[in-house]
């Protein structure tokens, strides 16, 4: 009878990766028609130039749970309002609480990832590292 739910669940699972991969097959075609259209277009103009030389720009995909500028606000806010060092997870936390939002182990590893990479941004301008003795040995951070 388990061996069923398992298998059944696994099926589910499976049909919606082949979905998503579907999906993004038919816009990995769309974006190539895209990209043929633009170099189409830029031979037109400059006949010489070499597609070759221009290289892939990096999309960032945004945080849904920031605004431009807020978790950044947010990490100092949160600092200042402890007084004392934090390590990255207890930052999260904070931060978490602050927003209303409630917290999943997937959420937690997002929020922490936008949190260290503050933390490494603002590290000797605003921020520093300071000795960590507790029993964790997480990295903790402290306002300069």
């Amino acid at each position: 009878m388990a061996e069923s739910m398992v298998v059944s669940g696994l099926v589910s699972k499976r049909a919606e990766v082949a979905g998503q991969i579907a999906s993004f097959k038919t816009e990995i075609i769309r974006l190539q028609g895209a990209l043929s259209h633009l170099d189409g277009s830029i031979k037109l103009f400059a006949p010489e130039f070499d597609l070759r030389t221009v290289k892939a720009k990096r999309t960032n995909k945004r945080n849904q749970y920031f605004a431009k500028g807020e978790a950044q606000r947010m990490v100092l806010d949160a600092m200042r309002e402890a007084g004392k060092p934090l390590n990255s997870r207890e930052i999260t936390d904070r931060l978490l609480k602050r927003k209303g939002i409630a917290s999943s182990a997937e959420l937690i590893a997002r929020i922490q990832k936008n949190v260290i990479a503050v933390l490494h941004r603002q590290d000797g301008q605003l921020l520093e590292q300071v000795e960590n003795n507790d029993e964790h040995g997480a990295m903790k951070w402290v306002i300069i």
